[in-house]
């Protein structure tokens, strides 16, 4: 009898204990120093920003010899300006961005018109922080006119694509190792404040799907001829999942001044298809490549208000049988925001009751 009283305690205290150390792990998870880091899970937080964003998408060939350098197109959109906001609560972020044009009549005769558009969600789980993007750009038009037209000099009239598209889908996480002193959503995203300066090392993850189409060639037609069976490509799709480190540091000044700088370099596993005008396929395969991006951040991050300034420039490298392109992009982002006063409903205590949720 008395055996069988020893195993059931030690069997529940066994089991009390595996509860303890599985509470305490969690907590040590999600514990912040908040000396370190400052958090805001009561505050509804708008921001309102205004970006500059370039979109490029490099040409080069390396099957005919060009000693004029016309075969190295360098497709650009107009649109350099867009305007949107952002809402974030607690752990999750929603923000959008849609273009504006703020080009003369002009101008728009001579590089035409662009038309772009982006959406994020975002949230947090653990030490990851999951970031998933859409962002849409049609028509664009070609830098290099001026080397193979003769008539630009008279004109100023920019080769254009107006039909010539590319879609991005992108969900990009980053598993972060020094979670307790270092937030990298207090400088990109102001859900957070970090007070002393900190850094941490990243393991960064994308799965993204690029897709550039046209109704017609990407090229012109004065470079067409260098590109040989890629001369009338009008649709490229890649798929990709890539995987590498990456380090992000926070400096900070007097607990409300901060810089940031995050660096990722990233090996990079990709599947693609090249097609032309009249549906034809002319490739599709497997490939490895590289892919790297770089963020930067300069802001004011106030209890109430803040204020940043962040830019990014991402890039990736498609080499195939004598052809390569290489699209880039590079946006500089002003945000203006304030963290209101919310009232938590009865929905959002039970939201952020439940175990799932706390997990993240």
């Amino acid at each position: 009898m008395l055996l069988v009283l020893s195993l059931h305690c030690f069997a529940q205290r066994s089991k009390e204990e595996r509860r303890a150390h599985h509470d305490s792990l969690m907590t040590k998870w999600n514990t912040r120093d908040t000396n370190y880091v400052r958090m805001y899970p009561d505050r509804f937080i708008f921001t309102w920003s205004a970006s500059y964003r370039e979109y490029t998408m490099d040409f080069t060939q390396t099957m005919s010899e060009d000693t004029l350098l016309w075969s190295k197109p360098i497709m650009k959109g107009s649109t350099s300006t867009s305007y949107g906001g952002a809402i974030d609560f607690d752990k999750i972020s929603f923000s959008f961005g849609l273009g504006a044009k703020d080009i003369t009549d002009d101008q728009l005769h001579k590089l035409g018109s662009t038309k772009y558009s982006a959406y994020n969600l975002s949230f947090c789980a653990w030490r990851f922080r999951v970031e998933s993007n859409y962002r849409h750009l049609r028509g664009m038009y070609d830098t290099k006119t001026p080397v193979f037209d003769t008539s630009f000099q008279r004109t100023g009239v920019y080769w254009q694509n107006p039909s010539m598209s590319i879609l991005s889908l992108r969900v990009k996480t980053l598993f972060i190792f020094n979670k307790r002193h270092f937030s990298y959503n207090s400088a990109y995203y102001n859900t957070q404040r970090q007070l002393k300066s900190s850094g941490s090392w990243l393991i960064v993850n994308n799965l993204y799907d690029y897709k550039f189409t046209a109704d017609s060639s990407f090229l012109a037609p004065q470079v067409r001829p260098f590109y040989k069976n890629y001369a009338y490509m009008n649709f490229f799709n890649v798929q990709g999942i890539s995987l590498g480190p990456g380090y992000s540091y926070n400096l900070v000044i007097f607990k409300t001044l901060y810089f940031n700088f995050t660096t990722t370099s990233l090996f990079d596993i990709q599947h693609r298809d090249y097609k032309t005008v009249d549906g034809g396929l002319i490739d599709h395969y497997w490939h490895v490549g590289y892919a790297g991006d770089l963020r930067l951040a300069l802001g004011l991050n106030g209890k109430r208000m803040f204020a940043s300034l962040t830019g990014r420039w991402d890039t990736n490298n498609y080499l195939g049988n004598g052809i390569r392109m290489s699209p880039t992009y590079l946006a500089v982002d002003f945000n203006l925001g304030y963290r209101f006063r919310f009232k938590e409903r009865n929905w959002v205590k039970k939201m952020k009751a439940n175990k799932w949720y706390q997990m993240m």
